[in-house]
């Protein structure tokens, strides 16, 4: 896909969740490889950083857009009594489970969901978190309140993302990394042609990490940290739903 037909997925109107669906479904297999590859090795660390940041003995978590599952078994080994992990793309999850039977993560359970509409009570889970996602979901506002919902009062939220870089001297190596490098070992590693290019175009549309805590708060949440990565190329955002009021 060229960047001009990659650009039109952002439009308005435009099947996005579709495209991103069906590209995540595609390259499951080699998803893993890329993103070790691409951070250095860095990024299950940063998975679990973000995992010990909000969980506790016992929560209940769930992992919006889980994909292969690495945040899921992170949310494990931090504590967590049980992780739903949820991903509209079957293939993904399809690894995620072979993954938890590997490492014997037992407590771990993997659906497809969508993370607009979380099929989840209201006040059900300790922890929402979600890694490299939600630059990928048409209705961001959407996913949020659904966060605020299954919740509970007090309730903690992660993110890790690939934010926009603001303003800065490392912004023109950023650029280099995501819109020339990254597509080329994408072509490379995945096979898939389009679904690196689609990732710097993806940053280009997501927010910067000033945005995206004004967005959390937006949404209802207490921002409590906001932590910058990888010379700022990656972002990691921790809030908390306002605990229940008295009178």
């Amino acid at each position: 896909m060229s960047t001009d037909r990659t650009e039109r997925l952002f439009e308005e109107g435009a099947d996005r969740a579709t495209y991103v669906q069906t590209m995540f479904s595609e390259i499951s297999s080699r998803y893993d490889l890329m993103n070790r590859v691409m951070t250095v090795g860095q990024d299950q660390g940063w998975r679990r950083r973000a995992a010990r940041a909000v969980v506790r003995p016992g929560d209940t978590v769930v992992d919006a857009g889980t994909g292969t599952g690495d945040l899921a078994f992170a949310c494990i080994d931090a504590g967590a009594a049980q992780v739903i992990g949820l991903d509209f793309a079957r293939p993904m999850l399809m690894r995620a489970r072979t993954k938890a039977l590997r490492g014997e993560f037992g407590l771990t359970g993997f659906a497809l969901g969508d993370a607009t509409h979380l099929p989840l009570p209201d006040a059900s889970v300790d922890v929402w978190c979600s890694a490299f996602v939600v630059r990928n979901i048409p209705d961001l506002d959407a996913a949020l309140r659904e966060a605020a919902r299954v919740l509970r009062p007090g309730g903690r939220l992660v993110v890790l993302e690939i934010p926009k870089m603001e303003a800065g001297p490392l912004r023109p190596f950023a650029r280099v990394h995501f819109n020339q490098v990254v597509p080329r070992l994408g072509r490379l590693i995945s096979g898939h042609r389009s679904a690196y290019a689609y990732l710097p175009v993806s940053v280009d549309h997501f927010l910067t990490p000033r945005e995206f805590t004004a967005r959390l708060r937006d949404a209802g949440f207490e921002v409590t940290l906001v932590r910058r990565m990888m010379f700022g190329t990656v972002a990691m955002h921790v809030a908390q739903k306002p605990a229940a009021t008295t009178v």
